[in-house]
């Protein structure tokens, strides 16, 4: 299997995953969290105080290292690995803080990075530097939908929602976000979501 579509399949395992047990992440996705009338932040379990094997990241580049830093914290995440979370997630701030260039992708990275530890004011950060940066751009409205639904703000939450639907058209018609393509999924839970709000 390409390394690539293997990454792509861990992310969008953890999102799917995180969602269903959460609530959390992607929140205005969902069939499953509509019905839920608080957000529930996952309640990680112990590692057991096994030792957590850290990522080979040496000869990476900053975005490789970004990549994969996220991906082992996503696949943690799912599996409510909070001794891996507690390691690793200081690295993959680093590692976003250093890349050479940033985009809606690593911002909606970082930003899902942000909510699985609870840092909500990063996450807000990261959700209105890519609105600011990348406005129109989906990634926008899913984190601050998420946020919002994780703070029990409804309104915001509608509206995050309403955002996304007023901006899918034309956005997935774009072929110049190789991004939706990656999280396809998960674009279209979150599409229909909004749709039959």
């Amino acid at each position: 299997m390409p390394r690539g579509r293997g990454r792509t399949q861990d992310r969008r395992a953890w999102l799917a995953a995180w969602i269903l047990a959460a609530g959390a992440v992607a929140a205005v996705v969902a069939g499953v969290v509509r019905g839920a009338p608080e957000p529930v932040v996952p309640a990680m379990a112990s590692a057991g105080g096994r030792p957590v094997t850290l990522p080979d990241l040496g000869g990476l580049s900053p975005a490789e290292r970004f990549a994969t830093l996220f991906d082992r914290l996503m696949r943690a995440g799912a599996e409510r690995d909070s001794a891996t979370v507690a390691s690793l997630s200081p690295l993959a701030v680093e590692a976003y803080d250093r890349l050479d260039s940033v985009d809606a992708d690593a911002r909606f990275h970082a930003g899902l990075i942000a909510i699985q530890i609870g840092n909500f004011p990063g996450a807000h950060a990261l959700a209105d530097t890519l609105e600011a940066r990348d406005p129109g751009h989906l990634f926008g409205p899913i984190l601050v939908g998420a946020l919002a639904r994780l703070e029990g703000d409804t309104t915001a939450y509608r509206q995050a929602l309403v955002a996304f639907r007023s901006r899918a058209d034309t956005e997935l018609a774009r072929t110049d976000r190789p991004e939706y393509v990656e999280h396809q999924q998960l674009l279209a839970e979150i599409r229909q979501a909004a749709e039959t709000q």
